[in-house]
């Protein structure tokens, strides 16, 4: 049997968004229908018929709002002839990490072609076992075991899309023994673990969500049961996030890729790390400058009090006289929270 997954889909208002005109929808909300519309298609035309959302469906935990949940219905509904989906859990569908949390997901119980997993973990021939977010979660993991886990949390050896990894409360050892296959959601960059003892898939977000997943390459996941393959399959449909780094030397040739992409409906920042003419831009593109400036000698005194430090460097940083006080204060605020008892920082 083949499996597509999916995970962190999370449906918002995005009520910062602009609309799209083709589905009155906020961008964001328009990206994922696309996107969800297309793994759907894929699953038809490939004879899948079992799609797996592995957690944060929605997105605004105690909060659910009517335009995503409509979508979300809608979504089930359309292919309620074609695909069974079965929907586990995730943080952000739930109103807190207690005991007491309770599930923004509960409209799903009575969907005919949805199988909604929450609280306890669920078993399915041959050896696949559900485990939703919930606030035992790692010792449900623990306890349990099968030849495939499909689950919503957060793993020391994961990687967030800044790069980084974060301590957590399990680890792949911690599953190794366990399970043979490891499917999860939380971690919104695709990525994979591989061992000979076992093989662990982040799945990600089906579209990048802002700028911090920009240059990610989106995916759902198609498993087979039977032989414990997985194959990585790309999303389309959604509005990407593109940076380029431009040069003096690179300037025409960016400038091509930028517009044919910006045409294309997608978003481009230019990133300056040297100092380029700009001026005939001809399309209106988001412009960060990472010049190496040099930023000594510039009136900053050891004499110079911290607040005044401050702003002489929030000057030479250019930033306008709109934000000047908001900059300032939040400054002085952490600059005062790391004074140690001797005056020193």
């Amino acid at each position: 049997m083949k499996i597509a997954v999916i995970a962190d889909v999370h449906l918002s208002r995005y009520g910062q968004d602009r609309v799209e005109e083709t589905s009155n929808l906020p961008e964001r909300l328009h990206s994922i229908k696309n996107t969800l519309d297309n793994v759907a298609e894929y699953c038809i035309n490939n004879e899948i018929v079992h799609v797996v959302i592995a957690g944060d469906l929605l997105h605004s935990k105690s909060v659910i709002y009517a335009i995503a949940q409509e979508l979300m219905f809608d979504y089930f509904e359309r292919y309620e002839k074609e695909l069974h989906f079965t929907v586990i859990d995730g943080n952000h569908d739930l109103s807190s990490k207690g005991e007491d949390a309770l599930s923004a997901l509960r409209s799903l119980e009575h969907i005919e072609n949805v199988t909604w997993i929450t609280k306890k973990p669920f078993h399915l021939p041959p050896g696949i076992v559900f485990v939703p977010y919930s606030y035992n979660l790692v010792d449900q993991v623990k306890k349990n075991e099968g030849r495939i886990l499909f689950s919503h949390f957060g793993l020391n050896e994961g990687i967030l899309n800044s790069g980084i990894s974060i301590i957590s409360d399990l680890s792949l050892n911690d599953l190794a023994g366990r399970y043979e296959l490891v499917i999860l959601g939380h971690y919104h960059k695709p990525q994979e673990i591989l061992r000979d003892d076992i093989k662990l898939y982040y799945t990600g977000s089906p579209i990048q969500l802002d700028w911090g997943e920009k240059g990610d390459v989106k995916r759902f996941l198609v498993v087979d049961t039977d032989t414990l393959d997985v194959q990585s399959v790309p999303t389309t449909g959604y509005r990407q996030y593109i940076e380029y780094e431009i040069t003096s030397e690179n300037k025409d040739e960016i400038f091509k890729k930028a517009e044919t992409m910006k045409k294309a409906g997608h978003h481009i920042k230019l990133v300056k790390k040297e100092a380029v003419d700009l001026d005939d831009i001809k399309e209106d593109y988001r412009v960060v400058d990472k010049t190496d400036q040099d930023i000594t000698n510039r009136g900053i005194s050891s004499s110079m009090s911290q607040a005044d430090k401050l702003e002489k460097y929030l000057s030479i940083k250019e930033i306008s006289e709109k934000d000047l006080k908001n900059y300032k204060a939040v400054g002085l605020e952490i600059i005062d929270a790391c004074e140690g008892e001797d005056g020193r920082y």
